[in-house]
């Protein structure tokens, strides 16, 4: 199990991991210490644990903008028929 001397990351390790890129954090840390496959990833998940990303978008932030735009597409495409149908 990671202690407190295990989450003491290198810096390259702690970005890969605030990138949310665990597998590249666990390659990275393997390199650095004489880990297992194991215990690089215990470490790297218990880091990322208690380190949550800051600011970190939320699901309906990041698609909102792909939503917005389907509605557009489809209220226009309403408009369009009502404009054939009625006129």
């Amino acid at each position: 199990m990671a202690t407190d001397s295990d989450l003491d990351l290198p810096s390259d390790v702690i970005e890969a991991i605030h990138a949310n890129k665990k597998i590249e954090a666990i390659k990275r840390l393997r390199a650095h210490r004489d880990l297992g496959l194991k215990e690089a990833k215990l470490t790297v998940e218990a880091y990322a644990r208690e380190n949550p990303r800051p600011n970190m978008p939320s699901m309906h932030q990041s698609e909102s903008g792909l939503g917005r735009i389907v509605l557009l597409a489809i209220a226009l495409g309403l408009l369009y028929s009502a404009y054939r149908y009625f006129g």
